[in-house]
């Protein structure tokens, strides 16, 4: 018999971009996104994103407060937090080097065409993010705890699966004995994580849908670092 890696407890912080109708013609993809973190290593990437943004701010003004919220700092506004685009986009570009950089943060995404998937999209995106959480925490050894389980954080808690179908996957997955309890919504501004999850959820969008200043050549070294984060095809999933 094969023994059963010793995974810990982890965090899973999740946000979407898009939204799950079907008949809106100039949007057909939903993309939910997430950032897997062993409890014993959260304070450790808490640290790192704490000491981005004392660099963003003395690089740029940034306040450490401010919550990078991507439609915003990348969107139309010429001047968001009195910053230029460029400026804007080397912020974008601090939070996704401290993302690479972390090997403790494991990003998952899952992208949606809403145009041929069959069932509820939400429910087909957080069956997949709940999955692939699963099987990266099923495989993997922390050297400091043996305790195991999974807490799902939500920006919004609309974001979050019914209650009900939560009680049907977490028997389909085998993910009762892992998930404590529902998952929850915190407000991103207190969380550098989800804001982090908001911005790669988007940039992901902006691939395959580019809009504004994404439709440029010169956004495309932004979205590709992007794409760099999920060159493990078990951390990208597709649904169509």
């Amino acid at each position: 018999m094969r023994e059963r890696s010793i995974s810990g407890m982890h965090l899973l912080y999740v946000d979407e971009s898009g939204d799950t109708g079907r008949h809106n013609p100039e949007n057909h993809t939903f993309v939910l996104c997430g950032l897997l973190v062993h409890h014993a290593d959260w304070h450790e990437a808490q640290g790192a994103f704490r000491d981005m943004r004392l660099r963003l701010r003395m690089n740029f003004g940034l306040p450490t407060e401010a919550e990078i919220h991507a439609s915003e700092l990348l969107g139309r506004s010429p001047h968001h937090f009195k910053l230029g685009r460029m400026q804007r986009v080397k912020i974008a570009l601090h939070v996704l080097e401290v993302i690479r950089e972390q090997g403790m943060l494991t990003p998952i995404r899952v992208v949606v065409d809403k145009r041929s998937a069959a069932e509820d999209l939400l429910s087909a995106a957080w069956r997949s993010m709940l999955s692939a959480a699963k099987n990266k925490i099923d495989n993997t050894r922390h050297s400091t705890c043996s305790s195991h389980g999974l807490i799902v954080i939500c920006d919004d808690h609309r974001t979050a699966p019914a209650s009900s179908w939560l009680e049907w996957v977490k028997s389909e997955l085998d993910i009762g004995r892992l998930l404590a309890d529902q998952p929850f919504g915190r407000d991103s501004k207190a969380s550098d994580f989800l804001q982090a999850c908001d911005l790669i959820a988007y940039l992901t969008k902006q691939t395959i849908e580019p809009a504004g200043f994404f439709r440029q050549n010169k956004s495309r070294w932004l979205t590709k670092r992007c794409d760099r984060l999920f060159n493990d095809p078990a951390r990208s999933i597709s649904i169509k």
